[in-house]
């Protein structure tokens, strides 16, 4: 099947899925395969990603594989005045974190065996937005929520570099100068990352509060 025509299904699948994200201020455009949700201050997104005809799972038609999305405007300019020659600026201008929801949860994959019956791959999906995507868009609503996740090491994070770069502009926002200092010390300051990421420690060595 054509990957057109695959999309097509997935959007059927998931426009029967709408009301559940309605119910949680989520939206979907017509023909999209993107919800998404419009706080104070914070944009977050579920992107239904899917693979097409997938060699490694003979028969199925689609392998999907939700995203999650989190964009807070107010870190990423803070996060550009030092780290622009670092991260993508589509990047930047698109979101804070973006990973796999299924990265941190214990689900079964999601695939698409058939076009006419896929109850039973709808109730997965709802169950799994249930138990693991919906409260962590909960718990990140705010700087203060992501400050309080990067606390706590909140494992359904990826805590890659880019995430230090922005924990490190949160905690800027929020005027704790020293503890910025101190997520990208203990992070970038090591032999091994310290000549990549020399502009940016010098940017905060610089900085007085």
């Amino acid at each position: 099947m054509l990957q057109k025509d695959v999309k097509q299904v997935i959007i059927s699948l998931m426009s029967e899925l709408d009301f559940y994200f309605e119910e949680n201020e989520f939206i979907r455009r017509s023909n999209s395969l993107t919800y998404i949700r419009k706080l104070d201050g914070v944009t977050q997104k579920v992107e239904i990603v899917f693979f097409s005809n997938p060699s490694y799972h003979p028969g199925a038609l689609a392998h999907i594989y939700p995203h999650m999305q989190i964009y807070i405007p107010s870190v990423n300019a803070t996060t550009k005045e030092y780290a622009s020659h670092l991260i993508p600026s589509k990047w930047l201008d698109q979101f804070t974190l973006r990973q796999p929801i299924q990265i941190y949860s214990h689900s079964r994959d999601f695939y698409l065996l058939d076009v006419n019956d896929y109850e039973s791959l709808k109730d997965q999906l709802l169950d799994f937005f249930e138990v693991y995507a919906m409260p962590l868009f909960n718990d990140l609503t705010s700087e203060k929520n992501y400050l309080l996740l990067y606390e706590s090491k909140d494992k359904r994070i990826i805590w890659d570099d880019n995430q230090y770069l922005y924990i490190a502009a949160t905690y800027l926002n929020n005027h704790d100068l020293n503890k910025a200092k101190e997520v990208i010390e203990n992070r970038f300051g090591k032999k091994g990352l310290r000549k990549k990421y020399n502009e940016v420690i010098k940017y905060f060595e610089n900085s007085e509060e």
